[in-house]
């Protein structure tokens, strides 16, 4: 279309002429587009368990499910990289005595650069990234450069391998305490001097903490040492409080912790602080509620249905999480009476989570406009649609117990 045949063309020339002006004068240069702001990436340093895929968290896979790049350890099994999508970078940093695929410094530096290039970041280790795993060092890099971290707990080879070779860490006739070591010598703690003292981690003591942290005082730790209590842990009520060993005690005596709560004493405790006072501070359970879940199930008449509903999302809601249990018409309450009674509770988010084993047409059809009929009417709501169980590998987990455990009784019979 030439300039003299398009009608916006000569409108603006007939509009420019009436007030005098040439049409090119009327025009204003195009402003140079705004340049785009590159996403902040973030770090997650992530245990991966102590090698069988079945012990790795849900939260693990679903941050290695999302992740951009990954940099794994030698004891990583191949089955937990396939989580990762197929186009991720995946990048080797095992250790061996005396090898290592990347020099520390380096790994590090390329972790940074990646998150500043706006990739979610995976740092997966084995076990637990946090015991023996130099996570925490690894923090304080992500910190100290301003990089968004958050960690991932896993399972600690510590606490598994012992369990499944029969062997408990605990035992009320034989052993009341345990301690972990590492046979590796830090380079940089070879300096002449004391060696640091080991963390102390306290189960069950709450309501004996003066006399425990008497207790330490007298076994050699100073009243000055950094000790935590946390409270609710991992949970949504999740509480921390901080202090010296000398004072913990009268600190928590006026925040009012209740159990269950756990105790840790050492110079480690003062990293929390350190990290918190940070650009970039790691989240923790407690400033960051999870959002609400709705369990959508199938609007089955029959009791017992409702009922298997229902306790699991009793289960799902320990801790103080916002659960509802909703089905599909005619059975009530509704995904919208659910919404609702989020909306009311002033919940910010809600996953609505289908509760069918196939992605059939209720999950594919009815159950997304159910969801936006009940965003439409409660807009202080939003609602995230997950997919169905489909394809879950807890599925398989769950498989395979029963089958293990029905066999198991057949074969006592």
């Amino acid at each position: 279309m030439t300039a003299e045949s398009d009608p916006a063309a000569r409108l603006l020339r007939g509009t420019a002429a009436r007030r005098g002006a040439k049409p090119q004068d009327r025009r204003r240069p195009a402003a140079p587009p705004a340049p785009k702001k590159r996403p902040a990436g973030k770090v997650w340093l992530v245990g991966a368990g102590p090698g069988d895929p079945e012990l790795l968290t849900l939260k693990a896979r679903r941050v290695l499910a999302a992740a951009g790049a990954v940099f794994y350890d030698e004891l990583v099994s191949p089955a937990i990289l396939d989580y990762a999508p197929a186009g991720c970078e995946r990048v080797y940093a095992g250790k061996r005595h005396r090898h290592h695929a990347l020099p520390q410094a380096e790994l590090v530096a390329l972790m940074i650069a990646r998150a500043r290039g706006g990739a979610s970041v995976v740092r997966l280790k084995g076990g637990d990234p946090f015991l023996f795993g130099r996570g925490g060092e690894e923090a304080d890099q992500l910190a100290a450069a301003g990089i968004p971290w958050e960690i991932v707990p896993g399972i600690s080879a510590g606490l598994a391998v012992p369990a499944l070779a029969a062997i408990p860490l605990t035992h009320r006739a034989h052993a009341s305490a345990v301690v972990f070591r590492t046979g590796h010598r830090c380079a940089e703690s070879s300096a002449p001097g004391p060696s640091p003292r080991p963390t102390q981690v306290v189960f069950m003591g709450l309501e004996r903490l003066p006399e425990i942290a008497r207790q330490l005082q007298a076994e050699g730790y100073p009243p000055q040492t950094p000790a935590a209590v946390i409270s609710q842990g991992t949970l949504p009520g999740q509480r921390v409080v901080t202090g010296t060993l000398a004072a913990i005690a009268a600190r928590v005596r006026r925040a009012g912790l209740r159990s269950p709560a756990l105790i840790v004493v050492g110079d480690v405790v003062a990293c929390r602080e350190r990290w918190r006072a940070a650009p970039a501070a790691p989240p923790t359970a407690a400033g960051s509620a999870p959002g609400g879940i709705i369990l959508l199930a199938h609007g089955s008449p029959v009791p017992a249905w409702h009922a298997s509903v229902e306790r699991l999302c009793a289960e799902l809601a320990a801790g103080g999480r916002f659960v509802r249990a909703a089905y599909l018409p005619p059975a009530r309450p509704s995904l919208l009476e659910a919404v609702a009674a989020a909306a009311a509770a002033g919940q910010p988010r809600a996953a609505v989570v289908p509760y069918f084993l196939a992605a059939g047409l209720h999950v594919a059809r009815d159950i997304p406009a159910l969801v936006a009929e009940a965003q439409a009417r409660f807009p202080g709501v939003a609602l995230a649609l997950a997919p169905s169980l489909d394809g879950h590998p807890a599925l398989r987990t769950a498989v395979l117990s029963r089958a293990e455990r029905a066999l198991d009784t057949s074969d006592g019979n």
